[in-house]
């Protein structure tokens, strides 16, 4: 971020007199992209807690909408050209693999220590619990389980992006610091 302040916009590092300042040219774009890689990791493990709090955002959003359904806010003439909703039932199956294949996924990667995946994937499949208990009418009867499962599922997975990020910046701290020596 503001490590770099003293290289130009093109990346240009005037000529060098000597063959000394040569080789210190050489160590400074080594270090240079290594901070980069640093700057890049930091970034990364803050993808869990973006991908929390837009949940949080989105779980009020939901909140304020809980006593209301589809049906209730579309014209009737609407609701009967789209047809019927969906069960609840099949909504409660499809939401208990998701969430049990989601815990099982994440929970794998961190016992591994595989790259995690991408939190925007998790977070998609945790909103659109609330749209379709919208849609089907039982948001505020099932608010609650789905706040809870996504903070779970959410937390973990920002845990596993925090925890794997970290150990990756402090292997290239480590090789920066011997660049730099």
């Amino acid at each position: 971020m503001l490590r770099n302040l003293l290289v130009t916009t093109d990346d240009k590092v005037p000529p060098a007199a000597s063959e000394n300042s040569r080789n210190s040219t050489a160590a400074n774009r080594g270090k240079q992209a290594l901070d980069a890689t640093i700057d890049g990791l930091y970034i990364n493990s803050r993808s869990g807690l973006r991908g929390l709090l837009i949940f949080l955002g989105v779980s009020v959003f939901a909140l304020y909408f809980n006593e209301q359904s589809l049906a209730g806010v579309l014209p009737a003439a609407i609701m009967d050209q789209l047809g019927s909703t969906p069960s609840v039932i099949l909504i409660n199956c499809v939401f208990g693999a998701s969430t049990l294949s989601s815990l099982i996924s994440i929970a794998g990667k961190i016992y591994h220590d595989k790259e995690p995946g991408k939190t925007s994937t998790h977070l998609l499949f945790r909103v659109s619990f609330y749209l379709l208990y919208f849609i089907s009418g039982a948001l505020s009867d099932y608010f609650n389980v789905v706040f809870i499962s996504g903070l779970v599922v959410l937390g973990l997975q920002h845990y596993n992006a925090w925890n794997y990020y970290l150990r990756a910046i402090e292997a290239n701290t480590a090789g920066c610091d011997s660049l730099s020596r």
